[in-house]
């Protein structure tokens, strides 16, 4: 009886063994190809990203600037003067 188990385990082994082989083989370089493609993706910027970060930087320093217009008017016609000159177009 575990003769003939044994038997059988090694036929079906031997049938599966190119379907499973295979993809036993294949699984770390396609798991490495994805990690490759993801740590490249990670370091490169699209023109697209570049101009978002440029334009994140460019509000960032206007927003400096009218804080710093802000906290040195002294009165509200200043104020008003600020908040014109560094309104947001809309």
């Amino acid at each position: 009886m575990r003769l003939l188990t044994l038997a059988l385990a090694t036929c079906a082994l031997t049938a599966l063994s190119g379907c499973v082989a295979s993809k036993i083989v294949t699984a770390p370089f396609k798991a490495a190809g994805t990690v490759v493609e993801t740590a490249v993706d990670a370091t490169t910027q699209t023109q697209s990203e570049r101009e978002e970060d440029l334009g994140r930087q460019v509000l960032a320093e206007r927003k400096r600037e009218r804080d710093a217009c802000l906290d040195q008017a002294e009165d509200k016609a200043e104020r008003k003067q600020c908040e014109k000159a560094y309104k947001k177009d809309d």
